[in-house]
C-alpha cells in the first residue's frame, strides 16, 4: 500500500513509498518519547511535532488536489470515556486487522487514540466521504471529523516522557471497501435540495462577482486551501461569508455553499474542529443575509431621493426583489447619484454636465445598467445581459442604441445627451470594470476524480496508433499546454497537434467536443491582421486540413506566427491598438500521408498522430475530467514542452510526413559512392566533388540556394561537416559516414523503385 511520510507539520512535500502492514502495524507501535516544555504538557505542544504520515498515494505537494488515493482509513478517538471505546471489540471480533496507539494528548482518564484500518483497495477521493461514514456506522464509533481531510498528516506514535502510552495491533482482513460503498447507497436518503445545484455555477459567481480586495481569499477557499492561519481565522470567514452572501441568490441552500467550502473548512486549523467552523460559517453567513436585505430595502427607498433628482428613470426597477445584485460595501443609489456632475441653469434649474464622465458613470454604476456591460477576457468581446435595451440588438449598433436609450431616458431630459462617438470612447473602460473570464472559471471550477485518464488520452479517445512511446508523451503534454495557455496567457506554447486520418473520422469534431465554445475553424491567413484577433479570442484554433501550412509561401513565416506570445490588434470600439497575451493552442487536421514542407530546419513543432477511430461520446463524457486532470498536473509544475531526449524521436515522428523531394538526389550521391570499391572510396568531400561527379551539376549552375539543398542531402545521409587543412590552406569538406565508406561495392545501379530507397537499411541523421 502506497503511504506518504513528511518530516514535519510543516513538511508539505510528500516522501510516497510502498510498505506493507506487517511492517506499517511495526512502526505505528512503537512511540517516540519527546521531551515537553513544562510539567504537565500544555494542549497543543509543541514537542509532538516530528516525523508524520499520511495514508495516501499523492503527488508532489501537500494538498487534496494532489491525493490520488486513500489506502487506509485513519480514525482519531479524542477526548472519549472508556466506555466509548467499548465498540473497538468489533474489530477483534470479526478478524479485521487494525492498528491502535494512544496520541500525545492521552491523559487516561481522557482518552485520546488513533485507529488505523487497512483497506481492501485503495479509495479514490470521491468515494472517501462515503465509505468512510458507511465504516463508523458498522463501528458506531465517534472519530474526529478532521479525519475526513483527505491530504490530513497524523504525527507518529508519540507520548510524552514519563506519561502513560499504549499500543496494539493485529493481522487480518482489511475494511471491504466495495461493500461498505454499497451499504452507503443502499441506506442513502433522498436527494437533498443539493442534487439540483449547480455547484460550479456557484463557484463561477463568486469568482467573478467577488469584490477584487476579496478574490484571493475566495479563490483560496475554493481551491480547498486552509482559510487562515490562526489569529486571523474569524475574521477571514467573516469576509468569506459576506462575499457568499452578497454574491450568490439568496435562495442558494446553506447544503450547498457548505458543501462548496467543504474542502477549505476541513484543512483550516479550527481550535474546536470542523463542524463547529460549519456552524459559525453558517451564523456569519444568516447574518450577511439580513444585512443584504436590510440594504436591499434602504436602496429602494433612497431610490426615491434619486428620482426627485432625475424624474422616474426608464425601466427603473420597482422592488428590491429586481435590484441588481450590489456587493457589500458599495454605495447606493443616492450616493452614486451625487457624483454626477450637474450645473444650473440661469433660471436656477439643475442639469446634467453633457460629458464622458457622466456617461460612464450612468452605464457603470446606475439601477438601470449596473453590470449589465461586461468585457469577455476569453473572447475579448464586450457582452450586455440584462440592461434596458432588446437582446436582439447587434454588437455593431451598440453604441448608437446605448446613446438612443439615454437621451429618450430621464437622464437626457435633464442634459446627458451623448453621440454614438461618446459612447464609443467609454464603452471598453465600462465593460473593462465588469470583466470576468469564462475559460478560467470553467478551468478552476474543475475537480478532478482522481482517475488517471490523459496520458493514454490519444490511443483511447482518439484511436491513435503508432509508436505509444511518443504517443503518451505528446498526449498529456498537449492537453497541459492548453491548460498553461488559458490560466497563464502568454506562457511559451509553440507545438501543433495534428490529426491525420480518413475523411469523416470526425477530427475536427473531436477538437470541437474538447474546446466547446472556445473553438475555431475559420480559415487563418497569417498574413492577415484579422489573425492576431483571431488568436487572441479562442482557445483552440484549428488549421483545418492544414490548408495554412501547405499554402504558407514561406514555412518560417508560419513558425513564427505559432510561437508568439502575444498578439497585436485594434479590437471594436477601441481607438488605438492593443497587445494581448497569446491564450490558444493550434491544431490541425488531414487526410494526407505527406502534408508538411521539407524543412531543413527541423519540425519539432509539429505533433502528427495517425488515427483509426475517434469516440466522440466517449470525450464528450470524460471532457470535465480530462481537462480536471490537466489542471491538477499543471498545478504541479508538470513540463508541457518536449525535453532534450524527446526532441529527436518527435523529430522522426514529423519527418516521416514530410514532402521528399530530394530523393533523387539521394540515391545518386549513395550509387556514386557505391560504385567505388571501398578501398578507393573518399574520407572526406568537398561539396562542390559531389555537385560535378554524383550530381552532374557544373560549377557554373551553383548558387547559394543548390548549396543549402546539397549540404541538407548530406546531413540527412549522415555526412558531417568539417574543416579541413591541407599545408595553409583550409577549406570545408564533408566527412562520408563509415556505413558509406565500407559497404559492399555495387558494379550495376539497381533500379529504384518509387516510395523506395536503396539507402533503407543506413541510419540517416535527420537533425538539420
Amino acid at each position: 500500500m502506497k503511504v506518504a511520510f513528511y518530516e514535519s507539520a510543516q513538511d508539505n512535500t510528500p516522501r510516497v513509498e510502498d510498505w506493507d502492514w506487517t511492517r506499517l502495524r511495526a512502526l505505528l507501535t512503537t512511540h517516540r518519547r519527546s521531551k515537553c516544555p513544562q510539567t504537565p504538557c500544555p494542549g497543543r505542544c509543541p514537542a509532538k511535532n516530528g516525523p508524520a504520515w499520511s495514508p495516501v498515494d499523492i503527488g508532489e505537494r501537500r494538498g487534496n488536489d494532489f491525493v490520488h488515493a486513500i489506502t487506509l482509513a485513519v480514525f482519531d478517538l479524542d477526548h472519549l470515556e472508556a466506555e466509548q471505546l467499548a465498540p473497538l471489540e468489533v474489530l477483534e471480533r470479526d478478524s479485521y486487522a487494525y492498528a491502535l496507539h494512544t496520541t500525545h494528548s492521552h491523559r487516561p482518564p481522557d482518552f485520546c487514540m488513533r485507529l488505523v484500518i487497512p483497506l481492501s483497495r485503495p479509495v479514490l477521493p470521491r468515494e472517501w466521504p462515503a465509505v468512510r461514514a458507511a465504516a463508523l456506522a458498522m463501528l458506531h464509533i465517534p472519530a474526529d471529523p478532521t479525519t475526513k481531510d483527505l491530504s490530513r498528516l497524523y504525527y507518529l506514535p508519540d507520548a510524552p516522557e514519563g506519561a502513560e502510552c499504549f499500543a496494539e495491533s493485529t493481522e487480518g482482513k482489511p475494511l471491504d471497501v466495495d461493500a461498505l460503498l454499497g451499504s452507503s447507497h443502499a441506506s442513502a436518503a433522498p436527494a437533498p435540495p443539493l442534487a439540483t445545484v449547480d455547484m460550479q455555477h456557484l463557484a463561477t459567481l463568486l469568482r467573478r462577482h467577488a469584490r477584487p480586495e476579496n478574490k484571493p481569499l475566495v479563490g483560496r477557499a475554493l481551491l480547498g486551501e486552509p482559510l487562515a492561519p490562526r489569529g486571523s481565522q474569524d475574521t477571514s470567514l467573516q469576509q468569506l461569508m459576506s462575499t457568499v452572501a452578497f454574491c450568490l441568490p439568496n435562495d442558494t441552500p446553506d447544503v450547498a455553499i457548505v458543501e462548496l467550502l467543504r474542502p477549505c473548512f476541513a484543512v483550516t486549523d479550527w481550535g474546536q474542529g470542523t463542524e463547529h467552523l460549519v456552524a459559525e460559517a453558517l451564523k456569519k453567513l444568516h447574518r450577511a443575509r439580513a444585512r443584504k436585505a436590510e440594504r436591499d430595502a434602504k436602496r429602494l427607498a433612497a431610490n426615491h431621493d434619486l428620482v426627485a433628482l432625475l424624474g422616474t428613470p426608464l425601466g427603473a426597477p420597482t422592488s428590491a426583489e429586481k435590484l441588481p445584485p450590489v456587493d457589500e460595501g458599495q454605495e447606493t443609489p443616492e450616493a452614486w447619484g451625487k457624483e454626477l456632475l450637474t450645473y444650473e441653469t440661469r433660471d436656477g434649474e439643475k442639469k446634467l454636465r453633457n460629458c464622458e464622465a457622466n456617461l460612464s458613470m450612468v452605464l457603470l454604476r446606475s439601477p438601470e445598467w449596473r453590470g449589465t456591460l461586461r468585457f469577455n477576457e476569453t473572447s475579448k468581446e464586450i457582452e450586455f445581459a440584462g440592461s434596458p435595451l432588446r437582446a436582439d440588438v447587434r454588437q455593431d449598433d451598440l453604441d448608437t442604441e446605448i446613446a438612443v436609450w439615454v437621451q429618450g431616458s430621464s437622464y437626457g431630459r435633464l442634459g446627458l445627451m451623448p453621440r454614438p462617438a461618446q459612447v464609443r470612447d467609454v464603452l471598453r473602460q465600462v465593460a473593462h470594470a465588469n470583466a470576468y473570464d469564462p475559460l478560467r472559471d470553467y478551468l478552476e471550477g474543475l475537480a478532478w476524480d482522481g482517475r488517471p485518464r490523459i496520458d493514454t488520452f490519444l490511443e483511447h479517445y482518439l484511436g491513435a496508433t503508432g509508436d505509444m512511446t511518443h504517443l503518451r508523451t505528446i498526449g498529456p503534454k498537449w492537453l497541459i499546454s492548453a491548460v498553461a495557455r488559458a490560466l497563464r496567457p502568454g506562457c511559451k506554447v509553440d507545438t501543433v497537434l495534428i490529426l491525420e486520418g480518413a475523411q469523416g473520422l470526425r477530427k475536427s469534431t473531436a477538437f470541437r467536443v474538447l474546446a466547446g465554445e472556445w473553438f475555431s475553424d475559420a480559415t487563418l491567413d497569417i498574413g492577415h491582421k484579422d489573425s492576431a484577433a483571431l488568436a487572441s479570442q479562442f482557445w483552440i484554433i484549428e488549421l483545418a486540413e492544414l490548408d495554412a501550412v501547405r499554402r504558407a509561401a514561406d514555412v518560417q513565416a508560419l513558425k513564427a506566427y505559432v510561437s508568439r506570445s502575444e498578439d497585436t490588434y485594434r479590437p471594436p470600439y477601441g481607438r488605438v491598438t492593443v497587445r494581448t497575451a497569446r491564450r490558444c493552442v493550434f491544431v490541425g487536421t488531414t487526410n494526407s500521408e505527406e502534408y508538411l514542407r521539407n524543412d531543413p530546419s527541423g519540425y519539432r513543432r509539429w505533433w502528427p498522430v495517425r488515427c483509426t477511430s475517434i469516440d466522440i461520446e466517449a470525450l464528450k463524457a470524460d471532457r470535465a475530467q480530462l481537462w480536471a486532470e490537466a489542471v491538477a498536473r499543471f498545478r504541479q509544475d508538470e513540463k508541457w514542452w518536449l525535453s532534450e531526449e524527446e526532441v529527436p524521436r518527435a523529430e522522426s515522428q514529423a519527418k516521416e510526413r514530410s514532402e521528399t523531394p530530394n530523393d533523387g538526389k539521394r540515391d545518386a550521391i549513395v550509387q556514386w559512392l557505391l560504385r567505388m570499391p571501398p578501398s578507393r572510396r573518399p574520407v572526406d568531400v568537398p561539396l562542390l566533388t559531389v555537385a560535378e561527379e554524383a550530381l552532374g551539376v557544373l560549377k557554373g549552375n551553383l548558387n547559394a540556394a543548390t548549396d543549402r539543398e546539397i549540404a541538407s542531402v548530406l546531413r540527412d545521409l549522415g555526412f558531417r561537416k568539417r574543416i579541413q587543412s591541407v599545408a595553409t590552406v583550409r577549406r570545408r569538406v564533408w566527412a562520408v559516414p563509415e556505413v558509406l565508406r565500407t559497404a559492399p561495392q555495387e558494379t550495376v545501379t539497381p533500379p529504384i523503385s518509387s516510395g523506395s530507397s536503396p539507402v533503407r537499411d543506413f541510419p540517416s541523421n535527420t537533425q538539420i
